[in-house]
């Protein structure tokens, strides 16, 4: 009898240390190490690193690469105590704008992001009803990620170009 309780106190053991150690070893998303550990969970395959961030309502929006020539974006949820959880990402070539958007913070925000090239300003314009609206001029010079709310819940259009510091254009 003393020999089975013993037996089965050590089963717990062995269940709770191995529960504590699961807890404190997941990714939080509290660091960039961190979300870069939910991106690799959630997209298998390749390594994934985080080049920039920039926070949002208390969203991280990170821009993404890859070691297989892709780029992407990324958003980061807030769960609490500086902890997040990725809400939702998406990627491309290198060699390609990445325009998306997302749900943040109860708005509609256009995302958008270019790695494949070194890159001084973009020019972001939106067309509205068939109504090309002001272009608005993006400093991307340190690779800086254009978050924008969305101009309507209607539909709309986005372009995007990107130039480098030779006026070489990248669409």
């Amino acid at each position: 009898m003393k020999k089975a309780l013993f037996i089965f106190l050590i089963f717990i053991a062995v269940i709770l240390a191995f529960g504590v150690y699961s807890y404190f070893t997941i990714p939080d998303g509290s660091t960039i190490e961190s979300r870069e550990e939910l991106l690799q969970e959630k997209l298998k395959g390749k390594p994934w690193s985080i080049s920039v961030e920039q926070k949002i309502d208390n969203y991280m929006v990170s821009g993404i690469y890859s070691g297989y020539d892709e780029s992407g974006l990324a958003v980061f949820e807030p769960k609490g105590n500086g902890k997040y959880k990725l809400q939702t990402h998406v990627t491309r070539d290198n060699d390609r704008i990445i325009i998306t958007n997302s749900y943040i913070g109860g708005q509609w925000y256009d995302i958008v992001w270019f790695n494949g090239a070194k890159t001084d300003y973009a020019e972001i314009t939106y067309t509205l009803d068939g109504i090309k609206q002001e272009t608005i001029i993006h400093d991307a010079k340190n690779m800086e990620i254009f978050i924008n709310p969305a101009p309507t819940n209607d539909e709309y259009k986005i372009d995007v170009s990107y130039y480098d510091n030779e006026g070489n254009k990248y669409e």
